[in-house]
């Protein structure tokens, strides 16, 4: 009949050593080293972390220190605009009462006693 295969009584597998003992002893120094690398690692990616954090918090503060800026700048031209308009709003106003006052004026001189008017408004 078939046999099984003996089991063979060496060293566990990826063991250097075949006694228990240091067998234990190895994969406490393994875990150990495994660790402090993981913990080093770990360290590492938190200062990356906290570099990233700040440009980050310093790239937020400059762009809504230019965001307000800009803000302002808009305001002020804002503002100037609407003064501009109303120096021309003004000025506009004031010439067309000027010349429709001017022609009223000339409709009156130029207007017969009796008879058709030589000149009329259109």
């Amino acid at each position: 009949m078939h046999e099984q295969p003996l089991r063979k009584r060496g060293r566990p597998k990826g063991a250097i050593s075949a006694t228990i003992s240091e067998v234990r002893q190895q994969a406490a120094e393994e875990k150990r080293q495994l660790r402090s690398e993981y913990n080093s690692k770990i360290g590492e990616l938190q200062t990356t972390i906290e570099e990233l954090q700040a440009r980050y918090e310093d790239t937020v503060m400059r762009l809504e220190q230019e965001l307000d800026l800009l803000r302002k700048r808009e305001l002020y031209y804002q503002q100037a605009l609407g003064a501009r308009l109303e120096e021309v709003a003004t000025h506009l106003y004031d010439t067309l009462i000027n010349w429709g006052d001017t022609e009223l004026a000339e409709a009156q001189i130029d207007k017969r006693k009796r008879g058709r008017p030589r000149k009329t408004l259109k």
